[in-house]
């Protein structure tokens, strides 16, 4: 496995809604979202998350996020 960012993660306000990354809830046109561009495995990725879920993705532990998830096995702003 490996993983590489491609652009440091920013606060961005969105212009489309996009679902979130984490918990998988839609993030509204107009509200802030977290933007990373990352490329896992040779594959590039351009998700949003809403800033409460990336704060928690960031205190997740290690193997969780090594073993992967999909949006929506977590709460909103919850690990």
């Amino acid at each position: 496995m490996s993983y590489e960012e491609i652009r440091e993660p920013k606060e961005v306000k969105l212009r489309k809604p996009k679902q979130c990354e984490w918990c998988g809830e839609q993030i509204l046109a107009g509200e802030n979202a977290v933007a990373r561009v990352y490329k896992y495995d040779g594959d590039f990725h351009d998700e949003r998350s809403h800033p409460e879920c990336y704060e928690a993705m960031g205190e997740a532990p290690n193997y969780l996020l090594m073993d992967g998830w999909t949006p929506g096995d977590f709460e909103r702003g919850c690990v």
